[in-house]
């Protein structure tokens, strides 16, 4: 066997990863808000008709302007009270300058710190946004690497209204590609533009395979969603815009950071401050 059939082989042996469903479990929630407690109220009942499953959570903390002054004393808090979900706004306490182009040093560093998922909701501290006036029936997973990522899935699942549209989508950057390319390159033994076909071929392959077992599993279980797969190469951040514009989406889910990664990726960081007009959930 030549070397670019050991090539081809060793994609062909790589064993499919499928989706694996779990339930996930809200049942203690914390708002952080700028506002006193009458707006933090007023946010949790817009919360709950928006995602009507968050009717079964057991304890709200409200966490008021007045109840903190630094950025380890909030992250302090969340880390001893250890709620399922952190629903927050950017740029919190910062109302002369806001910055373009960051979520605020709150945000941040609760994404920094923090393993529990934050919602991050439309405007600012300062200036809350609207949330959609209904349930959320229209959410969008957004990826680079969706193949074995359930748990990205099964948040998008549990913030469903159990009807609508759910859009499974994963971008394969291009810039990471074309560095797997010019490595391949320098590999004499293996043709190039062989590789360059099977290579992206396989890449585009596992990602659909996985949210096509995905949209398997779903479909028994949400019969009311109608679920859309999009596996694509190109500009991450501009695919990801792309997609999310091009439908009413009410609900964008994202990884924010990698496993060996403490801090926001750029991708998922760069998408947060973009889409400032939608709720974002950062897992």
């Amino acid at each position: 066997m030549d070397q670019i059939d050991e090539f081809a082989s060793m994609f062909r042996r790589a064993e499919r990863q499928p989706f694996v469903h779990e339930d996930i479990s809200i049942v203690r929630v914390a708002i952080v808000t700028d506002g006193d407690h009458e707006s933090a109220t007023t946010v949790r009942d817009q919360l709950v008709r928006f995602v009507p499953r968050l009717n079964g959570v057991e304890q709200w903390d409200l966490i008021t302007g007045e109840q903190f002054h630094t950025v380890e004393e909030l992250t302090g808090r969340l880390t001893s009270d250890s709620p399922d979900l952190v629903v927050t706004f950017r740029h919190l306490q910062e109302e002369s300058l806001i910055p373009q182009h960051s979520l605020g040093v709150y945000v941040d560093v609760m994404t920094q710190v923090l393993s529990t998922p934050v919602l991050l909701l439309p405007g600012t501290g300062i200036e809350p946004g609207e949330i959609c006036p209904g349930a959320c029936n229209a959410i969008m997973v957004v990826t680079d690497h969706i193949a074995g990522d359930s748990r990205l899935i099964n948040y998008a699942v549990a913030m469903s209204a159990g009807s609508g549209d759910m859009w499974l989508c994963h971008v394969e950057d291009d810039a990471v590609f074309d560095r797997y390319m010019q490595a391949i390159e320098k590999i004499p033994e293996i043709d190039t533009e062989q590789a360059r076909v099977l290579l992206g071929r396989q890449l585009l392959k596992d990602a659909s395979d996985f949210i096509e077992s995905a949209i398997a599993e779903l479909q028994t279980r949400q019969t009311g969603v109608t679920y859309h797969a999009s596996v694509v190469r190109g500009h991450r951040l501009q695919q990801y815009m792309q997609l999310v514009e091009s439908h009413d989406v009410h609900l964008v889910v994202v990884n924010t950071k990698d496993e060996d990664q403490l801090a926001m990726h750029g991708m998922a960081y760069a998408l947060s401050v973009e889409l400032n007009d939608r709720p974002l959930l950062l897992l």
